[in-house]
């Protein structure tokens, strides 16, 4: 489960997610820190058509890492996270925010310290 953290728009429930590691040598249901993976988002609809963000689990283009921060949540958890994308040949970005027909969507910004945080629960 992904969960927003720090900005209120995008406060929820979650989405949950799939991490599919790029590596098939890394073993196990762990997802290391700054490792190559791919992720399926699993999105709760109600409309009978979603549009669909692309992107296809083994395209390098779709390549993420997860980066830990010094971010602290509400409660006082310290695994607070923020997720690069790090498409092949290209320097990995930060994944931040907007909204477009009031709706929330992930977006890559350039600047190191725009970012949205992350917490992670595993389902």
């Amino acid at each position: 489960m992904l969960q927003h953290m720090s900005i209120p728009q995008f406060l929820g429930e979650g989405t949950p997610v799939m991490f599919v590691r790029k590596s098939e040598s890394d073993y196990g249901d762990v997802v290391r820190i700054m490792t190559g993976v791919y992720i399926k988002f699993f999105v709760k609809t109600t409309k009978l058509c979603v549009d669909q963000t692309g992107g296809k689990v083994g395209n390098e283009n779709d390549i993420f890492k997860i980066r830990k921060t010094d971010l602290v949540t509400p409660g006082g958890s310290k695994n607070v996270y923020k997720l690069l994308h790090c498409p092949s040949h290209l320097q990995c970005k930060n994944i931040g925010g907007n909204f477009k027909n009031g709706y929330p969507r992930l977006v890559t910004v350039d600047d190191d310290k725009e970012f949205i945080p992350f917490v992670f629960i595993k389902a």
